[in-house]
């Protein structure tokens, strides 16, 4: 749904384009939250650190232009010209980037969860370590990009141009690749797992990549404490204990975390062990009952956390040799 322009969003749109055809370029650490800006030529503008939450930029031509650690969550940046800008460590989550233009943009550790960037030109771009879990990339140009330890975990690549893009380290585990162009691409150290979907004839060993995509008590117990510590920010330790313990579902591998008054989450075990995919479900269930609980009191809980962090869109395959759970604690 368009959303429907305020006098405050006119008002700042006024402002910035007099400024801006004045020769002002700078406009950092603003906060233009859910303005329009659609259509307007803004090129080699200074938006960096600014709240463009929500905002609608919607073909807009933004071609040089800093938006480095600015917040454009949920924002509609549809066939807009992003040419060489620079987005490192933004916010670009749950956003709209289709047949965006992005070629030779800098992304470094930009967070792009669960943003749609289907049918875009990403052409000579940098997105290293960049965070693109559960982001569609279907039909879109990522030839000669650079994507060394980016997280494309349950992301979509269907039809892409992978040509010379680069992979290595990165993680690709649930991530689908039918019918991408792979073409002197780079795989090297990428990670994959068994939901990983590549055209039949694609063998990942010969790349150079490796299986993985399991997930270690150590990874749990530090998720945990993560969660505890994020809750603990904005309820304090004792409530936060109360809901950690309130949240538990009742199996026994869960009773084997122990919590401490302070908050502080440990095993009572090995942290090495690999867990199962019934005990990856009975964390999951601790976590979400968690979350529930802390939204409550803190509206929009969920949105306050690194979704890299939680186990909540990972589905895991164990070897049979890792499978040390009680059978009588399944999960129907």
């Amino acid at each position: 749904m368009d959303k429907i322009a305020t006098k405050k969003d006119r008002n700042d749109n006024t402002i910035i384009l007099l400024k801006y055809s004045k020769g002002k370029r700078n406009f950092r650490k603003q906060n233009f939250a859910g303005i329009n800006l659609s259509g307007l030529s803004l090129i080699d503008i200074d938006l960096s650190e600014t709240d463009l939450s929500c905002a609608n930029l919607e073909n807009c031509d933004l071609k040089g232009a800093n938006l480095s650690k600015s917040c454009l969550k949920g924002s509609n940046l549809k066939g807009c010209n992003l040419s060489g800008a620079i987005l490192n460590e933004a916010d670009l989550s749950y956003g709209n980037l289709n047949h965006v233009n992005l070629t030779k943009a800098r992304c470094k550790k930009t967070n792009f969860y669960r943003s749609h960037i289907s049918s875009a030109n990403l052409q000579n771009s940098y997105f290293s370590e960049a965070n693109l879990v559960a982001t569609s990339l279907n039909k879109s140009d990522l030839s000669y990009g650079n994507f060394q330890k980016a997280n494309l975990n349950h992301g979509f690549l269907t039809g892409s141009n992978l040509t010379r893009t680069n992979f290595q380290e990165a993680n690709l585990t649930n991530a689908c690749l039918i019918r991408a162009i792979i073409d002197k691409t780079l795989f090297q150290g990428a990670e994959y797992n068994l939901q990983t979907l590549f055209d039949h004839h694609f063998l990942p060993e010969k790349h150079g990549m490796s299986e993985g995509g399991y997930i270690s008590v150590a990874e749990i117990v530090n998720s945990l404490n993560y969660l505890s510590k994020t809750g603990s920010h904005y309820l304090g330790k004792s409530i936060i204990v109360k809901y950690l313990e309130k949240s538990r579902p009742h199996c026994e591998w869960v009773n084997s975390f122990k919590i401490t008054n302070k908050g502080s989450i440990h095993y009572q075990g090995a942290l090495t062990e690999i867990i199962s995919d019934f005990e990856l479900k009975w964390y999951q269930e601790w976590v979400k009952n968690y979350i529930q609980n802390c939204s409550i009191m803190v509206k929009g809980f969920i949105d306050l956390l690194e979704q890299d962090k939680i186990f909540l869109q990972q589905y895991k395959i164990v070897s049979p040799q890792y499978l040390n759970y009680n059978l009588e604690q399944k999960i129907s």
